[in-house]
């Protein structure tokens, strides 16, 4: 009998790298965090278009770039992203990490798919000891489950979950209708998304910078518990 690979991470390299994130670093922690789940777990770099020809995988991780320069559209990667979409027609399901929500530039239907982009007026503070809050609409959703009770800092949040981790705050993502948020941080005043759920068992997590994030454990939990719900049939 064939073996059939659970979780594909594709991980920034080639025309979906750039020089601010260690992509081989952090895919790694996203397999070992899939291996820990008991899931068989490859990780392709984004070096040609085969990396994204699918078949029977359940998932795939996106932890890639957005490149320096991708260019025009390239007729074989235009061509892979068409059999990325048909997969996930079919039922595969899909977790953006990070720069996902600004990866694949030369596909237009890709923030469609993700339920958000990086835009041009997107940005981020200085990587910092970050607090992450759950979504007033979202504070019972698997993915959030066994996450401390930021009633621990502030007793005026009590029974909201908290993701801490040291990591960028993603600010200004655009985010698609229909899209339901799920974690958020606050900056200048202003509720910013960092999380969210979309179409047929989609997420975006913006969270995972670069090791540090993946050493926090409410950070882990929030990924083993993404990945959990989305294979969840």
């Amino acid at each position: 009998m064939q073996h059939v690979t659970d979780v594909v991470i594709l991980s920034g390299a080639g025309r979906y790298s750039d020089p601010w994130h260690p992509f081989a670093e952090t895919s790694a922690a996203l397999a070992g965090i899939a291996s820990g789940l008991g899931l068989s777990v490859e990780v392709r770099e984004t070096l040609s278009p085969e990396a994204l020809a699918l078949t029977d995988e359940r998932l795939v991780i996106v932890n890639s770039g957005k490149g320096t320069s991708p260019g025009a559209p390239d007729p074989a990667w235009t061509d892979a992203f068409t059999g990325f979409s048909a997969w996930l027609g079919a039922g595969g399901r899909l977790l953006g990490v990070h720069t996902a929500a600004a990866t694949f530039p030369d596909w237009p239907t890709w923030r469609g798919i993700l339920g958000g982009a990086w835009t041009s007026g997107s940005s981020h503070p200085r990587l910092s000891i970050a607090g992450f809050l759950a979504t007033a609409g979202s504070r019972r959703h698997p993915i959030l489950w066994g996450l401390p009770d930021a009633g621990l800092l502030d007793h005026d949040l009590t029974g909201v979950p908290l993701v801490l981790a040291v990591d960028e705050r993603y600010s200004g993502l655009e985010i698609e209708p229909g899209s339901t948020p799920l974690l958020s941080h606050q900056l200048d005043g202003r509720a910013e998304v960092m999380a969210w759920v979309t179409g047929n068992r989609i997420v975006y997590d913006g969270m995972g910078h670069d090791h540090r994030s993946y050493r926090s454990a409410s950070r882990r939990r929030v990924v083993e518990n993404a990945i959990t719900w989305l294979l969840d049939d």
